[in-house]
C-alpha cells in the first residue's frame, strides 16, 4: 500500500478530449451520410437515431462534453448496422480515451513505486538513484540514467514535501 500519493499535471488531457469530439463528430458525419446514401429503411432509422441520440449526449454537456457515453452510443450504432469493424474501432477508442482521462497518481510506498503509466509500472527501489519533490515538480532518477520529470498538481490533501524526501532517502538507502 503506497504511504504517499503524488498526482501528475495531464497535459494532454485535453488534446485527448478535443480527438474524442473529432471523432464523434465524424460518425455523427458518417451515419448522417448514411440516411441520405442507403436504400434500406431500417439501417436509415439506425444511422439516424445514432446519429441524433450523440448530438443530443454532445449537447448535454453544458461546457464540459462527457465523450465517454457518446462513444459508446455510436460503438452501439456500428454495431447495430452490421460493421462489426467500425464497433471495434470506436470501442478501441472509447477505451483508450477513458485510459487518457484517468488521475495521473504516483504511489510512493516502503516496497516499491508505483507509476501511471498504461499498464502500470511497478518501479523497485533497487532501479532508483534519486526520487526528489521540489517546488511542485517530481524528478524520478534512474540508475540507467534514465530520469523522468513531471509537474504535480495540488491534491486535496497537502503533500509535505520535507516528509515524502525523508521517506525517499530512507527507502533509498
Amino acid at each position: 500500500m503506497a504511504k504517499f500519493e503524488v498526482v501528475l499535471k495531464n497535459d494532454k488531457a485535453r488534446q485527448y478530449d478535443r480527438m474524442a469530439l473529432f471523432i464523434v463528430l465524424l460518425n455523427i458525419a458518417i451515419f448522417i451520410l448514411t440516411v441520405f446514401y442507403s436504400s434500406e429503411k431500417t439501417i436509415r432509422i439506425i444511422a439516424a437515431s445514432g446519429a441524433v441520440l450523440a448530438g443530443l449526449l454532445l449537447a448535454a454537456g453544458n461546457g464540459r462534453i462527457y465523450r465517454p457515453l457518446p462513444l459508446l452510443l455510436i460503438t452501439i450504432t456500428w454495431g447495430l448496422l452490421g460493421n462489426w469493424w467500425g464497433a471495434c474501432i470506436c470501442l478501441a477508442l472509447g477505451l483508450l480515451f477513458q485510459v487518457s482521462q484517468r488521475p495521473l497518481a504516483v504511489g510512493v510506498g516502503k516496497e516499491a513505486v508505483l507509476y501511471p503509466s498504461f499498464p502500470k509500472k511497478t518501479i523497485q527501489w533497487s532501479e532508483l538513484n534519486n526520487l526528489v519533490l521540489k517546488d511542485g515538480l517530481l524528478t524520478i532518477d534512474f540508475k540507467n540514467n534514465k530520469i523522468l520529470q513531471s509537474e504535480i498538481i495540488n491534491s486535496p490533501v497537502e503533500l509535505n514535501e520535507k516528509e515524502f524526501n525523508d521517506f525517499c532517502k530512507e527507502q533509498l538507502r
